[in-house]
């Protein structure tokens, strides 16, 4: 299934934020841990995504996101997406 037209807005937690624990693997990922970047906008076009459309127009996606040291990584972080197109990250996982 196609990802949104558009690349929806990110809220992905900070290190220090107010969900550190969806840093962990992040955090423990490789051999000495890494960090998230930017995310470019083709991520929601990556083969590796998945999305899936609401019958309440929300959405979820299940991206790989960019580390500093990979490109897609080997993380998965799934998104909620609300119907105004805001995406948060509600978990961050090894694949």
């Amino acid at each position: 299934m196609p990802g949104p037209t558009s690349p929806p807005e990110v809220d992905v937690p900070p290190r220090n934020g107010t969900h550190p624990e969806l840093i962990t693997w992040v955090e423990r990922y490789g051999d000495a841990g890494t960090e998230l970047v930017t995310q470019p906008d083709d991520v929601w076009d990556h083969p590796s995504t998945d999305h899936g459309q609401r019958d309440d127009g929300s959405s979820y996606a299940t991206v790989p996101p960019w580390t500093r040291d990979e490109s897609p990584s080997d993380l998965s972080a799934e998104c909620e997406i609300d119907t105004s197109g805001v995406a948060t990250v509600v978990d961050v996982h090894v694949l």
